[in-house]
């Protein structure tokens, strides 16, 4: 005859049901939510969808002005060695090329 469960291996047990109680509380939880209708759905992709764009329209924005920060710095200071990795990241050097 067995040992009661809660003898039987009672660590190996609790964590190999961790993921069980883990997967039931998002069954729940899914369970509880309404249903979307298709409205909602189309809704939530087109809001997804525009902002995808915004966000990419945001760093393609950041990046082109900073590759072109970094092109007028190499037009006046062509024997810097500085990398557009660098410029990025903000290393920049204290000079620059307005004259006073």
């Amino acid at each position: 005859m067995l040992p009661p469960y809660h003898c039987r291996g009672e660590r190996v047990m609790s964590i190999a049901a961790t993921p069980l109680r883990v997967f039931a509380f998002i069954r729940r939880r899914r369970a509880a939510r309404p249903k979307r209708s298709m409205e909602e759905w189309i809704t939530l992709a087109i809001a997804r969808g525009l902002s995808l764009a915004v966000v990419g329209g945001l760093v393609y924005v950041t990046y082109v002005v900073e590759m072109t920060s970094f092109d007028d710095f190499r037009k006046c200071n062509r024997n810097r060695t500085i990398t557009r990795l660098e410029w990025v990241l903000g290393s920049r050097p204290a000079e620059d090329c307005r004259h006073l």
